[in-house]
């Protein structure tokens, strides 16, 4: 029997009286997440007294009142219904555990539900941060792996679900392009559940960055990565690549689930097993790897502009966690409603150490909402734009990248087109790891899907063959690894670095560049591997043959302040664009000549030429959105005068990069500095001196700090760093990482140590 939220007949008494519990339940419920927003006013609910003063007005409302409408807990449910699920035993299953199916009656009629057990989005043990008194604490709280299940609607098409049937069925199921949630009575006895109707969709919208925020170099930003064959170019997008997330919970959404630990990590881990679900469909993984709960308070400014808050959390990421948790991408979860925009992330961050970061409103409780925005924000941090007119999905009229975030789609073909060029431009390496618990050794695996009764290297039960080292990777040829030196991954221009095979694993490093500030192309400056030449720019927007123009090109147009030549946007209704001054006329739009022909564009884009002599001076209105700069505009860091670069439409005095590593004294001259401050080594150089003569240049660190160990030990080194902590070949100091690694004997060191493996716990 239905029962819908407004209760029509108020003669019905009983009825209403026999669905009492169920609003009280619901009062409980909204209680909790009301809670941490109205505790500040004076008759403001909080659990406790307050709870019974509601329910007996709720019992009074329901007597007196039947006609008010019953549905509390939120305005995305319109109606709900009492299911009680029973789950069927499916005649020749082997593993009850693999598979269910419950039979459901919803809205009248019997359905049934099959699903099937998912157990890759989250790993062993993973570490759960926490504060108590002002001191961090840590815990692996035990999560069933057998709990969440996926699946779908018999004879509905389309359908999908996905619950966690641990203590009774939670989750979502979508029919026919609606949209149900259930959860179990905590008071029943009779494994009764409620089924909500989300009718009133959550409105959620995208603002990833503004035109004046610090944005990783989007795909048009930077020169092409070409790995160096058709095998690698397939390896690319046919395996699955693993996004390996932590996830920050702020004090209000904590507030919200009960201020209860357990019950945070189980909302993340529902939520982070729906993002996955979303992925798939470009062929990826999301793996919960650690999370942090603010419990007792905000340890940034979460400011209502997630743009700002963006940007303190990024701060804190880089600051705190990435010392102590590895990942490849963090979100921070926040509780309040921050207005239009409900999501921001750092486009192209993911695998970089300076903007792997997104944050996400969870202000309301449509999970699949939520989780629509977070993998929305992922794809932005995975080098995915904005859908425009000319993508598709499966006949939807919006897809899961477009401005307007919806929660029944999935990604487009132009969201695929934009994933291949960042996994091809190399800037995805650190998805090819698959990540494993803690504490326990890799097995000999294979990562080759269904692919596995025919692949050469593995056996039916994706297990590697006896002689075969390794079945994929751009460092695996012929089940065999490449040899030490071979170059897996070639520099795609001045300030970007090669990376190289280490002999003993599958996998080519994580890209490596050139430290900020190094020089390029003679008087300008390498910024997160990209040479701020604006010839280049030219080049990425204009196409070939394109470069710079003239300064009287930029003088005559940058000074118009319109939409093809300014030196700001802008900002409020009824302002003006912004005239650039003589002194800044190199850092508003970017102004181009020498091409013939018109270049390939947006078709959101708007062009201008304005003939000069026997040339043209071109420029490009790309602003779209608050999403993704415009890439018209000159670049940050780029060179304007001698000792001054550009920086937010100014030309302002170039602030010396300050770094431990010097290449002549660091490196003794035969090698560059890398982004992570380590000698990278030319090629005939070895670590860990870099004067000794090698077969292929590898990055290594020096110090002189004593490692606490006795003897002469002072350089611990290993083959191709990554980016952060965590199993694979890294260089790190002792005293700040977990290090697992080799200490070698170089040929002209005065190392006196055999092999030795030292582990150190992360204080």
């Amino acid at each position: 029997m239905s029962v819908p939220a407004s209760v029509r007949d108020s003669a019905s008494f009983l009825s209403s009286l026999m669905k009492l519990h169920v609003v009280l339940y619901e009062a409980r419920r909204v209680l909790q997440t009301w809670a941490p927003q109205m505790k500040n006013l004076r008759l403001g609910l909080v659990p406790g007294q307050s709870c019974v003063r509601l329910e007996m007005m709720l019992l009074l409302g329901i007597i007196f009142l039947p006609s008010i409408r019953c549905d509390m807990a939120s305005v995305y449910y319109s109606s709900y219904e009492i299911v009680i699920p029973k789950r069927l035993m499916v005649r020749g299953s082997e593993d009850s555990v693999e598979k269910a199916t419950y039979l459901l009656l919803m809205q009248g009629q019997k359905r049934l539900v099959h699903l099937k057990v998912k157990r890759s989005h989250f790993v062993n043990n993973f570490p759960v941060y926490s504060y108590h008194n002002g001191i961090l604490g840590q815990e692996s709280p035990f999560i069933s792996h057998d709990c969440h299940y996926e699946g779908y609607i018999e004879g509905v098409s389309g359908s999908f679900v996905s619950v966690n049937t641990c203590a009774g069925l939670r989750g979502i199921l979508i029919k026919e392009e609606k949209s149900y949630s259930i959860e179990p009575m905590d008071s029943s006895r009779q494994f009764e559940h409620v089924l909500y109707t989300m009718a009133h969709e959550v409105r959620v919208s995208c603002g990833v960055t503004s035109r004046d925020s610090h944005v990783v170099s989007t795909s048009w930003q930077q020169g092409s990565r070409k790995p160096r064959d058709l095998q690698a170019l397939s390896y690319l997008w046919s395996h699955t690549k693993y996004v390996e997330m932590f996830v920050v919970v702020n004090n209000q959404r904590f507030q919200m689930w009960g201020s209860n630990i357990n019950e945070t990590v189980q909302r993340v881990v529902d939520v982070i097993a729906l993002a996955d679900s979303f992925t798939r469909g470009i062929n990826t993984e999301v793996v919960l790897t650690g999370m942090e709960i603010w419990t007792e308070g905000d340890l940034i400014d979460v400011a209502v502009d997630l743009q700002i808050t963006l940007r303190n959390f990024n701060r804190w990421r880089q600051e705190m966690l990435f010392r102590r948790a590895k990942h490849d991408v963090a979100h921070m979860i926040v509780g309040h409603h921050p207005g239009q925009n409900m999501g921001q992330a750092f486009l192209s961050g993911a695998c970089s150490s300076g903007f792997a970061a997104a944050v996400e409103s969870f202000h309301h409780e449509d999970v699949l909402s939520f989780a629509a925005l977070m993998v929305h924000e992922l794809g932005h941090n995975l080098g995915i734009q904005h859908d425009h007119s000319a993508c598709f999905c499966k006949e939807k009229h919006f897809c899961l990248m477009h401005e307007n975030i919806t929660k029944e789609s999935g990604f487009s073909n132009c969201s695929s087109d934009y994933f291949h060029q960042f996994l091809r431009e190399h800037k995805g390496a650190c998805l090819f790891n698959k990540p494993w618990p803690r504490g326990r050794k890799r097995r000999d695996s294979c990562d080759c899907g269904s692919l596995c009764q025919r692949h050469p290297c593995c056996d039916e039960n994706c297990i590697l063959e006896a002689k075969a080292e390794c079945s994929d990777g751009l460092c695996c040829h012929n089940c065999k690894f490449q040899p030490k030196g071979y170059s897996c991954c070639p520099s795609s221009d001045s300030c970007d670095l090669p990376e190289f095979c280490n002999g003993t694993s599958a996998v080519c490093p994580d890209n490596r560049h050139k430290k900020d500030g190094s020089k390029c192309h003679k008087i300008y400056q390498c910024i997160k591997g990209n040479c701020m030449d604006p010839n280049n720019q030219c080049k990425q927007v204009f196409g070939y043959g394109a470069k710079s123009a003239s300064q009287e090109c930029y003088n005559s147009v940058n000074s118009k302040g319109d939409r093809f030549g300014n030196c700001g946007i802008p900002t409020s209704p009824g302002s003006q664009y912004v005239r650039c001054s003589d002194g800044n006329t190199f850092c508003g739009k970017l102004i181009c000549s020498g091409f013939t022909g018109l270049p390939k564009i947006n078709l959101q884009h708007t062009m201008i030429q304005v003939p000069r002599g026997d040339d043209s001076c071109w420029s490009v209105d790309a602003y779209t959105s608050t999403d993704i700069p415009d890439e018209g505009d000159v670049h940050n860091g780029t060179y304007c005068a001698p000792n001054k670069v550009c920086l937010n439409s100014t030309c302002t005095d170039k602030t010396p990069v300050m770094s431990a590593c010097n290449p002549e004294k660091t490196c003794n001259g035969n090698a560059v500095c890398n982004d992570l401050g380590h000698c990278h080594c030319n090629e005939g150089h070895a670590p860990p001196t870099v004067v000794s003569l090698g077969p292929d240049s590898i990055h290594h660190k020096l110090t002189e700090e004593p490692l606490g160990l006795k003897g002469t030990l002072a350089v611990v080194w290993q083959y191709s760093p990554w980016a952060h902590g965590g199993s694979g070949h890294r260089v790190r100091l002792l005293y700040l990482w977990k290090v697992k690694g080799r200490v070698r004997r170089s040929a002209s060191s005065d190392l006196s140590a055999s092999s030795t493996t030292v582990q150190e716990k992360i204080r």
